[in-house]
């Protein structure tokens, strides 16, 4: 599973209140294309996704009461859980298995050593490389996406638009402003999931962007267009519509009959 996922389920959260809340919302990733519906009620969130391969079908379910991610997959009728401890443990492994890698290249000589590092620099560029803090830009300009009047926005870093967002008012989609403060706060959540992974480039965090600029755009991202270094398009989100609705309590949980993984197995 891609973190693009979790960048998809930041922008459709959940209500602080009674009443749900059905979002429809189409992406395309990696020359992929997915649909979801989620479902909103409460501090409950559920995202169904399935791409066009069905190469993963499954649920991204966000308790926000309880701080925590769960990731079912109907594939193989499993889920696992992501929460402040599952975090910890995480980044415990990851940290060992880089401490490891770095041992066996000091061991190795240094025409080698020179050569698997720059392997590793081509399949993770950030690593050795200082992420310098993002910046959030109003263009001025204005659209309508699917209905929705929207503001324009671009997030840049080191001269490099990393993210393109079509902001429309809260008051535009089905839950209105009532939505904000449960969409903060699954924003906080995935930014201290991120930033509980090992430091790169020079002790910056491998934090999505996005998360650093939630309130500053103070509205809802119907359009999130993302780029590579080069300035090509690499995916893109839309909301297609929103409404309202009623759920059961069941919706916001793993099948009964679903067995709960190991994060690392559930991971791989």
């Amino acid at each position: 599973m891609k973190l693009t996922l979790f960048t998809a389920a930041v922008f459709l959260v959940a209500l602080p209140s009674s009443a749900g809340v059905l979002y429809e919302i189409e992406s395309s990733y990696g020359g992929k294309t997915s649909e979801a519906t989620i479902a909103v009620e409460d501090l409950n969130m559920k995202m169904d996704v399935a791409t066009d391969d069905q190469d993963w079908n499954g649920d991204m379910i966000f308790h926000g009461q309880n701080r925590e991610m769960l990731v079912v997959n109907h594939n193989n009728k499993t889920y696992f859980v992501i929460d402040q401890e599952q975090m910890k443990k995480l980044a415990a492994t990851v940290n060992q298995a880089m401490a490891s890698v770095e041992q066996a290249l000091a061991g190795l000589p240094e025409s080698q050593r020179a050569k698997m590092e720059q392997m590793m620099k081509s399949r993770l560029p950030d690593m050795g490389t200082p992420r310098e803090p993002s910046v959030l830009e109003k263009t001025g300009a204005s659209e309508t996406v699917n209905g929705f009047d929207c503001a324009v926005y671009e997030v840049w870093r080191s001269g490099v638009r990393e993210r393109e967002l079509c902001v429309t008012d809260w008051d535009n989609v089905a839950g209105g402003s009532e939505v904000a403060d449960v969409f903060y706060e699954m924003g906080e959540f995935m930014a201290e999931m991120l930033d509980s992974l090992p430091k790169m480039g020079g002790g910056k965090s491998l934090g999505d962007a996005t998360y650093e600029h939630l309130k500053e755009m103070n509205g809802f991202p119907v359009r999130t267009r993302e780029y590579d270094d080069n300035g090509r398009l690499t995916g893109n989100s839309t909301l297609i519509s929103s409404e309202e609705a009623d759920f059961d309590p069941a919706d916001f949980e793993p099948p009964k009959k679903y067995k709960r993984q190991d994060l690392m197995k559930g991971m791989k």
